[in-house]
C-alpha cells in the first residue's frame, strides 16, 4: 500500500459547475472596483521637506563650521524625537538643514518649532518662506551665504 499514491479518479466525483454556481463573491464587489485606488494609495510613501536657514551672522557665526552645525541639527532632532516627532535632518547647504518626514499633518507644528528656535534665520515651506516672529526678511539673504561659502573655500 503506497501512502502518498495519488487516487485515480479523485476529480470525476466533483462538479464544478455547481461549486462555481454556489460560490458567493458577494461583498468583493467594492474591493474590485476600488482595487487600482487601494494599489496606488498604498505603494507610495510621501516624504514632506522644510528647508531651514540656520543664523550665521555676527554671534551665530560659529555655525558656518560643520561640526557647530551638526551639533545644532542634533540638538534639534534630540528634542524633536523626545516629542515622538519622527525627522530626519540633513545638512544640504551654508547654514542649511533639510527636515524630512512623512507625516505632513505636523507640518505646522516643525515650522512653529523651528521659528521659536533663535539660531533660526528662516524657513521655507514648499514655495512660501516664513520668518520668525517680527520679522519679514532674511537676516541673511542667499546671496550672502554663497559669498559666504566662496570665502570658506
Amino acid at each position: 500500500m503506497l501512502i502518498n499514491r495519488p487516487q485515480e479518479n479523485f476529480f470525476d466525483h466533483r462538479d464544478f459547475e455547481k461549486n462555481m454556481d454556489e460560490l458567493d463573491l458577494s461583498g468583493l464587489e467594492y474591493d474590485i472596483e476600488n482595487v487600482e485606488e487601494i494599489a496606488q494609495k498604498d505603494s507610495y510613501n510621501y516624504v514632506t521637506q522644510i528647508y531651514v536657514y540656520i543664523r550665521i551672522d555676527e554671534e551665530y557665526k560659529k555655525y558656518i563650521n560643520h561640526l557647530e552645525l551638526m551639533r545644532l541639527g542634533q540638538r534639534f532632532m534630540t528634542v524633536l524625537q523626545n516629542a515622538m516627532i519622527n525627522v530626519q535632518l540633513k545638512k544640504t547647504g551654508t547654514g542649511i538643514f533639510t527636515c524630512f518626514y512623512e507625516n505632513k499633518s505636523i507640518t505646522d507644528d516643525l515650522a512653529t518649532y523651528f521659528l521659536i528656535q533663535k539660531e533660526v534665520d528662516f524657513i521655507e515651506v514648499g514655495f512660501d518662506k516664513r520668518y520668525p516672529e517680527g520679522r519679514h526678511a532674511p537676516i541673511t539673504d542667499s546671496d550672502m551665504r554663497v559669498f559666504i561659502k566662496n570665502e570658506e573655500l
